[in-house]
């Protein structure tokens, strides 16, 4: 980790719903703080456009998907990134092979989220910093009680699906990103103080979310 940042990578297949809106979600809850969160796709063709489904899904959580590109995950991505999560454990396993010291910072985005909620059930102030936060979750793994169904750490894929699964993923997001932020927003330095109240006001606008999502036309 730089002195400047805490950089969080999101990895998905595409680069197309699930990594850019999970990137966009916490790049919108952290504004203000030292975090720098980017995207890949295992498999992803630079330079695409997320499908307006997942767009208008990041946009009702909160995140700009304006600007958002797909590309494909590299080693220099992972040797400059603090944590990496992703959507699958079959993509944990790919990051892993690509760079396998990464093994220790890599992690699905539910697993990440579940692991976090119970360190700040039990330990919630100990970790004065990022990387604590990431040891600290890492040494959890086999001591907080496993989903039942290992499948559960996975996100589904919604691409060319139905809305619903859109919106389902969307919604699993959101409850990740909202717990991740707790923790992280204790322990990372301010880099705009004045823009640290607008994360607590977007999380909640954020947490009162319908059912279902209208489409805006392009």
């Amino acid at each position: 980790m730089s002195e400047a940042s805490f950089t969080v990578l999101m990895v998905c297949s595409g680069n197309l719903c699930r990594s850019p809106i999970a990137e966009q979600l916490l790049r919108a809850r952290m504004n203000g703080y030292a975090v720098r969160v980017h995207s890949a796709g295992v498999i992803a063709e630079d330079g695409a456009r997320m499908p307006q489904e997942a767009a208008t899904v990041s946009r009702r959580y909160g995140g700009d998907p304006s600007g958002h590109r797909s590309r494909l995950l590299t080693e220099a991505q992972l040797r400059e990134s603090d944590l990496v999560l992703t959507a699958t454990r079959a993509q944990r396993s790919a990051v892993v092979r690509l760079l396998p010291r990464m093994s220790r910072r890599t992690f699905t985005i539910r697993e990440f989220s579940r692991l976090v909620r119970a360190l700040l059930d039990h330990d919630a102030e100990s970790h004065r910093d990022p990387a604590g936060l990431v040891d600290a979750v890492r040494s959890l793994r086999g001591f907080v009680t496993p989903p039942e169904d290992p499948s559960e750490d996975d996100l589904e894929d919604p691409y060319r699906r139905q809305i619903e699964v859109y919106e389902a993923v969307g919604a699993s997001l959101h409850l990740c990103i909202e717990t991740i932020v707790v923790a992280l927003s204790r322990i990372v330095p301010l880099s705009r103080p004045s823009d640290v109240k607008d994360v607590g006001a977007k999380a909640r606008d954020a947490a009162d979310c319908p059912q279902s999502l209208q489409f805006e036309l392009p």
